[in-house]
């Protein structure tokens, strides 16, 4: 048996599939644009078991016939099945960050989520990105070549894109703006993480996480080593997969 966790996401459209019988994961992904409703369909087998979480889990939810799931909830126990002795989640998606603090069941008790300010998420890359004429990973990247460190000093990413194109224009390099971005980025996350409190193991999820700079970066500010798992932006779609044992009858779906 299969059972498949979906991790309806701004961005991306991230699918886990778990062989029961195997005990092995498999992992796709498909953009989160017109028309993913079909894409996302032809990636879950038939048959399945399958709970959806995330953005979009209410409308994949009745396109798949599945199962709704709290994202801080599967997050929570996606980490724990991948750290299993993890007390705290940073998670930089694609709209929001959050940060969640776990018990020692690997259950959330709190979380803090800044989800009304793109300058702290992978938005903000996002559009630092395409107007640098690269990719996000060829963004971490320019980062590494950077000779002098500059700042970001806005607040909102409207701004900050004002001000990136001013910076461009006085001639300054590539290099230099994509690590002003991570550090901008990474202050803004650390000072909601340390208003929230951090325990001893923390945990780095999402496509930002991906990031080295940002890693280092991140780390600097908060004094701490974050851990990044394997398929760390796929965490919270495990945790969706394997919170179908919280379904209590057939046809009944877990309150999302």
């Amino acid at each position: 048996m299969k059972i498949v966790g979906v991790d309806a996401g701004s961005t991306y459209i991230k699918v886990a599939i778990l062989d029961t019988k195997e005990g092995i994961w498999s992992f796709k992904a498909v953009p989160t644009l017109p028309g993913y409703e079909s894409k996302v369909k032809e990636l879950v087998p038939e048959g399945s078991l399958v709970t959806v979480t995330g953005y979009c889990r209410r409308i994949l939810a009745d396109v798949l016939g599945a199962f709704a799931v709290n994202e801080i909830a599967a997050q929570a126990r996606g980490v724990c099945e991948v750290v299993c002795d993890a007390d705290t989640v940073i998670d930089i998606g694609g709209q929001d960050t959050k940060v969640i603090r776990l018990d020692r069941n690997g259950r959330f008790t709190d979380f803090v989520m800044n989800d009304r300010c793109a300058a702290g998420t992978g938005r903000f890359l996002e559009v630092v990105s395409r107007r640098l004429g690269v990719s996000i990973k060829k963004l971490d990247d320019l980062a590494k070549g950077s000779a002098k460190e500059i700042s970001i000093s806005s607040m909102c990413v409207v701004f900050a894109e004002s001000e990136i194109v001013s910076l461009m224009a006085k001639g300054v390099a590539a290099e230099d703006i994509a690590r002003a971005v991570f550090k901008s980025v990474a202050e803004r996350v650390a000072s909601l993480a340390k208003g929230f409190g951090l325990g001893r193991r923390v945990v780095f999820t999402g496509g930002a996480a991906s990031s080295e700079t940002l890693k280092e970066m991140l780390e600097k500010a908060l004094g701490v080593d974050l851990i990044v798992p394997a398929h760390s932006q796929f965490t919270c779609a495990m945790g969706a997969a394997l919170l179908k044992g919280k379904i209590k009858k057939a046809g009944e779906r877990t309150p999302a």
